[in-house]
């Protein structure tokens, strides 16, 4: 069987103790930091060594989310934690920072790792980037379909590669393409790349188009994922562990998703768990784009909340007898005392426990309730008091018989029992041998027989293990032993093997030993040698989607002009036949500065291969040109210099050490930091062959969605038939609150923050970083902006004094098309406790 692993969330011991209970073949969890769910209960230290434990004795595995990014002044504090994790036996963690990657590759290379999804790696390139990394499963976006995880399987095979691959299975989605959002992080000062995530995509919007409103409601809420039909399927394409989301949920909802995709899994009928699924929490679910939803499909833009399983419209009222009549023939329900029941009328929603139920049938159901209720209001049963009171099962902590143990038991000449024991863990023999300290004595009156001592042998209650098979060699006739000696026979063999099954999950003393030495060095190293910044003055690049905006450039000293003409097209066949030519105008009108072709968000590898060629072409007709992605493995593709975009999330210098290595030219450090952060990262960067560039002005990308805006919450669908043109997203509560939103040529959304990040006023400080670029994101623009923007930071560069920069700024304001602020730049984000 391929898929061998129904991976849990527990946001709590207590939620650990529930998922293993109800058959989670293991759980991912989170420490008090760095895991991408800052506000759920999480674990201290020794309550995840407790889980670990926990779960080892009864068969199941502990991974640890260590995914969120990391700041170089974090880098001694999160290795030292990852090295208490890999003391104690953790079995994985989960990882997002390609400077943790680096770093858990070089120290502590034999700490299992995955990726997490929010790394991104989403095509075949990536992936074998990611098991020359040490990296030992994929966490694949949600956006993957089922054939292309096929492919991929099926090419890591003829590959032979060994890597796992994991998939999300059920429960919430992500509305940004991998989770990589910056929504609430630029807005709030709430990141999602630290586990604080706001949730705007749970928010009610309206959409409107040339100032008129086309949309309302909860636009960009996802339906939650459900693939209980498509185990099979998921299974075939090669994937060995599926994922339940939920870290956030409570012991009644992990329990009900556990206990039912266990069954599923086992062989039992779907039909005897649809009803547990519908009832906990969901936003009605979607099979998603794994199984080939169409975006209008995945989006739930009705509501962002649970209603529970739908069951039929109030059609008759007398007095306080209420009459539901049945519509949900799918999924029947019969209600019990207890349940809760949710009446939902013109949107609004109200709830009631029942008491007295006075009729149901197939038909209909009549209650007594003096809750005013109207006819034509929609029922839903969101609470089943037999499910809970059956989930109660799996809250006590208990220990399963989940391992086999031989026994052979032999006798020698003076009667001295010794028991070799034998059991596999993972495929590995596990073998001692016990010398019963008290022997065995002739019989006087009833000789003990080997049916007592086997009977006695195999109460294994408690423990991990239940006897296989026994034998018995050399056994005297007529001899004796007490009940209560063989009993502690079995305790003491049982004992031993306990702690030999729990060493097996920790490392050897000496690999421990090796590791603290490696890592104290670094630690001496990384203190005492805190960098020299690299005397330099940054040159200027810019971002432009139009090459009209090249002839604004002219006359400017630029390091480069990253050219993103993704949103020009409607359609790959357009994109595909239209862009060389554009590239070939564009390079020739740019000269001698380096033209860079900013490659498609989230580049399939089918598409990757067809840019390259482009690539190549241009070159034999002498025109060379570089290209920008965001993903880890470009150099197995790309015969050019590459470059590396925003979506890489450069957060200390070992991730530019790391993506050095794997052939970038540049990296845009990430806008989430702090000037503090950044500057840290340039001091600590020894890679002098790689340039480093950060995004000085602009109205920053914060979502890339596979959401096309179709399906509204009218039915409609939303279609711009200008390749060039947007519409806004307005926050119905916070009216200030206005992006952008832009298609590209694969119908992706690109939303744009609604304030223009400028710090022209910190350009004097950001000059002795020593960075190589600042960046002038100016697409989706015009010329006149693009010169102007040019202009003003082309000055900045020139040792003004700090009242000309604020008038420079004062003079963005006046032409700029929306708010200006300064981004994470002076406070980074506001959320988090500054040391």
């Amino acid at each position: 069987m391929v898929l061998e692993e129904l991976l849990a969330p527990a946001g709590s011991p207590e939620v650990l103790t529930i998922a293993v209970n109800a058959g989670a073949d293991a759980v991912y969890i989170a420490g008090h930091k760095y895991g991408a769910r800052a506000y759920a209960k999480n674990f201290s230290f020794e309550e995840i060594e407790k889980a670990v434990n926990y779960a080892h004795l009864n068969g199941a595995k502990v991974h640890v989310t260590v995914n969120t990014l990391v700041n170089n002044f974090e880098i001694v504090d999160v290795l030292n934690y990852l090295f208490k994790l890999y003391q104690i036996g953790v079995d994985a963690v989960i990882v997002q920072d390609f400077g943790l990657i680096w770093l858990l590759k070089t120290f502590i290379p034999d700490l299992e790792v995955h990726a997490s999804t929010q790394m991104g790696l989403n095509n075949y390139s990536s992936i074998k980037w990611a098991a020359k990394n040490n990296i030992k499963r994929v966490v694949l976006p949600r956006e993957v379909t089922i054939e292309q995880i096929r492919q991929t399987t099926e090419q890591l095979k003829k590959d032979n590669i060994d890597m796992d691959i994991e998939v999300f299975g059920h429960g919430a989605l992500c509305y940004c393409v991998s989770g990589k959002c910056y929504m609430s992080s630029y807005n709030s000062g709430r990141s999602g790349n630290r586990g604080a995530c706001a949730q705007p995509c749970r928010r009610e919007y309206r959409l409107k188009y040339r100032g008129y409103n086309i949309g309302n409601g909860y636009l960009l809420s996802t339906h939650d994922l459900a693939t209980y039909n498509n185990l099979k399927e998921i299974e075939e394409a090669g994937v060995k562990s599926l994922k339940l989301e939920g870290r956030m949920k409570s012991g009644d909802y992990i329990g009900t998703i556990v206990n039912s995709y266990r069954n599923i899994i086992d062989g039992k009928p779907v039909e005897d768990y649809k009803k547990d699924l519908h009832l906990v929490f969901n936003r009605q679910f979607t099979n998603g784009y794994m199984m080939g939803d169409k975006p209008g499909d995945v989006m739930g833009r009705g509501h962002s909340g649970h209603e529970g399983l739908y069951i039929g419209d109030i059609v008759n009222i007398e007095d306080t007898k209420v009459t539901i009549e049945i519509k949900n023939k799918e999924i029947p329900v019969i209600l019990e005392p207890g349940d809760g029941i949710a009446f939902k009328y013109n949107g609004k929603i109200k709830g009631i426990y029942l008491e007295n139920i006075i009729k149901q049938d197939e038909n209909e159901i009549i209650i007594d309730t003096t809750r005013l209720v109207k006819v034509g209001t929609e029922v839903f049963i969101s609470y089943s008091k037999s499910t809970h009171d059956y989930l109660k099962q799996f809250e006590k902590e208990t220990i399963r018989n989940n391992v086999p143990i031989n026994l052979s038991l032999t006798w020698d000449e003076n009667l001295n029992l010794f028991t070799k024991v034998e059991y596999y863990l993972e495929d590995e023999l596990i073998n001692f041998r016990h010398k019963t300290l008290d022997k065995f004595e002739k019989a006087k009156n009833k000789p003990v027989t080997e049916e007592v001592i086997e009977q006695q042998l195999r109460k294994t209650g408690g423990t991990p293990f239940y006897i296989g098979n026994i034998r018995f060699n050399n056994m005297p006739k007529d001899i004796f032993i007490p009940i209560s000696e063989i009993n502690q026979i079995r305790r003491e063999i049982l004992d031993t093997a306990t702690d030999l099954l729990l060493k097996h999950y920790t490392p050897t003393k000496k690999s421990v030993k090796s590791v603290r030495k490696d890592l104290t060095k670094f630690f001496e190293d990384y203190e005492n040698s805190p960098g020299k910044i690299k005397r330099k003055t940054p040159k200027l690049s810019i971002f432009i989607d139009d090459i009209a905006q090249i002839k604004a450039a002219s006359g400017f000293d630029l390091k480069r002009i990253y050219f993103d003409g993704n949103c020009h097209y409607n359609n790959p066949e357009d994109y595909f036949e239209n862009i060389k030519e554009t590239l070939k105008r564009g390079s020739l009108m740019a000269a001698p500065t380096e033209f860079v072709w900013v490659l498609s968000s989230f580049i399939s590898e089918e598409d990757a291969i067809k840019c390259n060629r482009i690539v190549k072409e241009l070159q034999e007709e002498g025109i060379i040109i570089s290209v920008m992605g965001d993903y880890p493995a470009m150099n197995e593709i790309f015969d050019c210099s590459i470059h590396g975009n925003h979506n890489l999330n450069v957060w200390n210098s070992f991730c530019v050490h790391n993506l050095n290595a794997a052939g970038f030219k540049s990296l845009i450090l990430s806008s989430e930091l702090s000037g503090k952060e950044i500057k840290e990262v340039v001091l600590r960067n020894h890679d002098r062959n790689i340039d480093l560039e950060m995004i000085v002005n602009g109205n920053l990308e914060v979502i890339v969605s596979k959401d096309d805006f179709t399906n509204l919450n009218d039915g409609k669908d939303f279609i711009i038939s200008n390749d060039a043109d947007y519409a806004t997203l307005e926050d119905k509560k916070r009216k200030k609150f206005k992006y952008k939103i832009f298609f590209d040529y694969n119908r992706q959304s690109h939303i744009i923050n609604k304030d223009c990040l400028c710090l022209i006023e910190e350009i004097n400080e950001i000059k002795e970083f020593g960075l190589d670029s600042l960046i002038l994101d100016c697409r989706y623009s015009n010329e006149k902006y693009t010169s102007q923007i040019l202009s003003i930071y082309n000055e900045g560069l020139k040792n003004k004094d700090q009242e000309e920069l604020t008038k420079y700024k004062y003079q963005i304001m006046d032409f700029s098309q929306s708010y200006i602020n300064k981004g994470n730049f002076i406070e980074g984000r506001l959320h988090e406790d500054k040391k």
